[in-house]
């Protein structure tokens, strides 16, 4: 796969700043960054104005397309609790906001769950799917707006029951919305024993963003590939055969599997190595 395809994400890890994973996306050759909009990272509030054009500036210096992730952690759109779901949605906001003053051209978010106890109870689902909606109704529009897409991720295995899982559900909350795209993660498919190729054939032309790594399919690990069971080159060769020509972020905290991870993505070769497959993985 061409480098320039392939990109890292910024983790928050000791001994390690946005500028570190900066230069480690050069010293790799790599064409992208994803930035978290998480505190510590690049949450809106800790960039000053001058902070943010220094970090685009640096951004388009070292070459870099760049992504933003939306808030991880303590962050759920759909939560049961009003206050919460509106302070999460606040915070997509903010980061839609600031997205393109760092240069970046994509959003992607994660759609939000339901807690393990209100999972079970009656209705629960279709409660958090109209909130859902209301929530695209609003970041969709406000993405626009700005000149900047929206990729919205599927979701893991886990305690509770997050909303998208399945390439039907992605394709619930893509469906009227065409200006909205799909990120899909392959690892998180993994901990749901998912194949790669039913769900890259269903998203079709509506997957604008790809997230790899590993893990033993229990859990979100994100494990450098090949150390775990994320079939990784079914993966890329899904990607390739659907023609797809979006990037491909390896989301990956350790730096040292990283590189080995980025190894094995440019040396993979579809089978047979032409045809459109091969075009694709260029």
């Amino acid at each position: 796969m061409d480098r320039t395809r392939l990109g890292i994400t910024a983790f928050l890890r000791s001994g390690m700043g946005v500028e570190d994973w900066i230069e480690l996306a050069q010293e790799l050759g790599l064409g992208w960054l994803e930035l978290r909009a998480d505190p510590g990272l690049a949450h809106p509030e800790d960039l000053s104005p001058q902070g943010r054009k220094r970090l685009k500036k640096r951004l388009a210096d070292a070459g870099l397309r760049v992504s933003l992730h939306a808030p991880i952690q303590g962050v759920n759109l759909v939560s049961p609790n009003r206050r919460l779901a509106a302070a999460a949605l606040a915070e997509h906001v903010a980061t839609i906001e600031l997205a393109p003053e760092l240069g970046a051209e994509l959003v992607v978010f994660h759609p939000g769950g339901l807690p393990g106890e209100h999972a079970r109870l009656p209705g629960a689902y279709e409660r958090a799917w109209q909130r859902l909606g209301f929530v695209l109704d609003v970041l969709v529009p406000e993405a626009a707006a700005r000149g900047v897409r929206l990729a919205i991720e599927n979701k893991q295995a886990g305690a509770g029951r997050d909303l998208i899982l399945t390439p039907e559900e992605h394709l619930r909350a893509l469906e009227g919305r065409p200006q909205l795209g799909a990120c899909l993660d392959f690892g998180h498919l993994n901990t749901l024993r998912g194949d790669p190729a039913p769900f890259v054939s269903a998203l079709g032309e509506r997957l604008v963003h790809v997230h790899l790594h590993d893990n033993q399919g229990e859990r979100d690990e994100h494990l450098g590939l090949g150390q775990g069971t994320v079939p990784w080159q079914a993966a890329l060769l899904a990607l390739a055969t659907a023609g797809y020509r979006g990037a491909v972020i390896l989301e990956i905290p350790d730096p040292d599997q990283l590189r080995d991870s980025v190894a094995r993505v440019c040396s993979f070769r579809p089978p047979g190595g032409g045809g459109d497959a091969g075009k694709a993985m260029a």
